[in-house]
């Protein structure tokens, strides 16, 4: 494994490689508790030409006390239609977050990578301002949304949120909030599965239409505007 690390904003990263029995491992977990302004960590399988998975975090965008955390794993389309693989991305995602409340998360094969969501894209907002509203507004929609506690609570709450017929699974959070898987499967992830996540969470979207960015031609959404639903 790999690490590219830089505990402050003006100071220059370092690059290091670790093992579990190495003494880096330690100096490694020393590093990440200290909040680092950003840091990279690469998951290598032995003998395989790039990183299985790739985890970023930051505080340089969104500044603290708030952390953007991304992992980008190498998924192939076995995987995407693998209900059991998909599940366990859900599972992970319950274990990882319900000692939080977190503002927002999402699972997603079309990007944007960075600290970007969809709806920043289409919307032409600053992660920066969509970060600072997130329990007011959230943030985006993907196969898997992690929605805060606030906006559940708008939504009708768990009940509410299982009863709308958007999501196969709807998993509260111990400390607030829920984690909304649409479909069994990524592959299984339609258009028309997506415009009934957006259907149902348009009530806590920001307002805009969105437009199409040539710079994300990936990135999916509904081209209608969430406020006049």
């Amino acid at each position: 494994m790999s690490s590219i690390a830089c505990t402050q904003r003006d100071e220059s990263s370092r690059e290091l490689d670790y093992s579990p029995v190495s003494q880096k491992w330690s100096f490694m977990e020393r590093e990440l508790s200290e909040a680092p302004e950003s840091g990279d960590l690469l998951f290598f399988r032995g003998g395989g030409d790039g990183p299985t998975a790739h985890v970023k975090n930051s505080s340089i965008t969104v500044r603290r006390p708030k952390m953007s955390l991304s992992v980008l794993l190498e998924v192939g389309d076995d995987e995407m239609a693998d209900p059991s693989y998909c599940s366990g991305i859900t599972d992970f995602l319950v274990a990882s977050l319900n000692d939080v409340n977190p503002a927002f998360a999402r699972v997603d094969v079309t990007g944007p990578w960075g600290d970007d969501t969809n709806l920043d894209v289409v919307l032409e907002r600053r992660p920066r301002y969509s970060v600072d509203e997130a329990r007011e507004f959230l943030r985006g929609y993907s196969w898997i949304t992690v929605c805060p506690d606030e906006l559940c609570s708008r939504l009708g709450g768990v009940s509410g949120l299982a009863a709308s017929g958007a999501f196969c699974r709807v998993i509260p959070l111990a400390t607030g909030g829920a984690v909304l898987q649409s479909t069994e499967t990524l592959t299984c992830f339609s258009d028309d599965a997506m415009r009934d996540v957006f259907r149902v969470l348009a009530p806590v979207l920001p307002a805009g239409m969105p437009r199409f960015d040539s710079a994300h031609p990936e990135v999916r959404y509904v081209p209608e505007d969430a406020s006049a639903m």
